[in-house]
């Protein structure tokens, strides 16, 4: 065989491995574009309002989350493989996976807290707190401005404040009671005061 026509050959059989590669690529992408999470996971970048994060097919859902100040942020793994949670050079978070349960972290200071899984390139998300506007955050410390919180001592600070606000509406029962009970006394009082007048006031003419 001619060296022209071998080189013709490999050319064609380069085009034919190209080609498959084209089309089998896109398939592929489907698999390739959920593992790069974040906007790149196959759905688009999501922005909602609360105090949880779903981590689902490679995907921080929301993509940004909005809290109040002081919040605590539940990140539930809901994927059998691990993923973490970490925040832009590593300020808060863990570099260690978890998979098929939660982690909590607190936000006690306005500002953006940006994060990533380390196990997967492109995973990002970011969580807003407050109105947003907030310092750079060099480290996080035991009193923050990000802490990470037990899901028991969570469970016992929310119970706290049910029972705070049942004890407060108990005792607001009370005042209403009694302020009820006030308005009874002075209309009944009003209305014997105005009989008796009445009453005096026939007397007085029958004579």
């Amino acid at each position: 065989m001619r060296p022209a026509s071998r080189r013709r050959k490999v050319s064609a059989a380069a085009g034919v491995v190209l080609l498959g590669a084209l089309v089998i690529v896109p398939v592929l992408g489907e698999g390739l574009a959920s593992a790069s999470g974040g906007g790149g996971c196959g759905r688009a970048v999501t922005d909602a309002v609360g105090i949880g994060v779903e981590i689902r097919g490679y995907c921080f859902a929301p993509t940004i989350l909005r809290v109040s100040t002081g919040d605590a942020v539940t990140f539930t793994n809901v994927d059998p493989f691990p993923h973490s949670v970490l925040g832009a050079n590593a300020t808060w978070g863990d570099y260690a996976g978890f998979k098929r349960e939660s982690v909590i972290y607190r936000f006690s200071e306005p500002g953006v807290y940006p994060y990533v899984c380390t196990y997967h390139v492109g995973m990002v998300g970011a969580v807003v707190v407050g109105d947003g506007i907030g310092g750079a955050i060099d480290a996080s410390t035991a009193d923050g401005p990000v802490t990470k919180v037990d899901a028991s001592d969570l469970r016992l600070e929310n119970a706290s404040a049910v029972d705070h606000q049942a004890s407060g509406a108990r005792s607001g029962l009370p005042v209403i009671v009694a302020a009820a009970f006030g308005i009874v006394v002075g209309a009944s009082a009003v209305i014997v005061v105005r009989r008796r007048r009445s009453s005096a006031t026939r007397a007085v003419e029958g004579r």
